[in-house]
């Protein structure tokens, strides 16, 4: 089946299913086009651009000892991002008829979960083994709206402080949402917990969106992946991504010279995946 074929039988799939295919579209301010390329992707003959310049965010001490870095957004304030997901995701949690309600009912036994019990939660790490990962991104329900937090590692000293302001978190939460976390962010991450000596409570309960996508979708597009689903699904592409095979090369080498322009754009690629997470989340039709 050729591309036009492809987009003809998903019109169709539309209009037979409008709350499952680009209904109400996150549109973000951006060309659509493939992501950078690494020969795209050469750094400007410019002086190292240091982390504290680049990225708003703090440091935060840890009663524990020791630091990490930590970058706050409101989604409703991100100036990428043109329609936020927030209000349609609180409509759909408070209405039982809709389907990210009944898929939550589904996975949390009929548990009552309200939106501040939500953990969305994505990786980076170094590697797909047991390597240290030093970025640990989130989203949580905040007051009236989307909330992305991310615990930045400077350097791999930093790792437990991450995973230890990261258990703190977790703890608060019922629910866990993720893009393949069952297989791999959750026992990834408590993997490089245990190899610190850092231990917290897991929520109950997990929604994992890949799991979900493939039961609905995977007949009717090429593959799952997340921003396979994000081009059909949510209708965007993603302009000036940094690949995801080539971040852990890139932290490696922040580490190395401290120059902070390739983690800019791995901060952003963690942050519209968590947002991609609950674009999909709104548009899931019922089980």
């Amino acid at each position: 089946m050729d591309t036009r074929d492809l987009k003809k039988r998903l019109n169709a799939l539309h209009h037979r299913h409008p709350t499952s295919l680009q209904e109400d579209k996150i549109l973000f301010s951006r060309d659509l086009s493939p992501a950078r390329t690494a020969r795209d992707r050469v750094k400007p003959p410019l002086s190292p651009l240091l982390l504290q310049d680049a990225v708003e965010g703090e440091e935060i001490r840890h009663a524990s000892g020791g630091a990490a870095f930590v970058v706050e957004n409101h989604v409703s304030q991100l100036a990428e991002i043109r329609e936020p997901p927030c209000g349609r995701l609180e409509r759909m949690l408070a209405d039982p008829q809709s389907g990210a309600r009944q898929w939550i009912d589904t996975v949390s036994q009929t548990c009552r979960v309200a939106p501040e019990d939500l953990l969305f939660l994505d990786l980076e790490t170094t590697g797909l083994g047991s390597t240290p990962l030093f970025l640990i991104g989130t989203m949580t329900w905040v007051d009236d709206g989307l909330v992305v937090r991310q615990f930045f590692a400077r350097d791999y000293s930093e790792e437990k402080i991450v995973l230890s302001l990261y258990g703190e978190l977790v703890e608060k939460k019922q629910l866990l949402v993720s893009f393949n976390g069952k297989t791999f962010d959750v026992p990834y991450v408590q993997t490089r917990a245990a190899a610190h000596g850092v231990s917290w409570r897991t929520p109950k309960h997990h929604l994992d969106l890949l799991h979900v996508s493939r039961r609905i979708w995977r007949r009717r597009l090429p593959n799952c992946k997340l921003q396979t689903l994000e081009q059909y699904v949510c209708g965007r592409n993603r302009s000036g991504d940094i690949p995801g095979s080539e971040i852990p090369r890139a932290y490696h080498d922040f580490v190395r010279t401290k120059d902070a322009w390739e983690m800019v754009d791995c901060l952003k690629h963690n942050m519209l995946d968590l947002v991609t997470l609950a674009d999909l989340m709104v548009r899931l039709p019922p089980p």
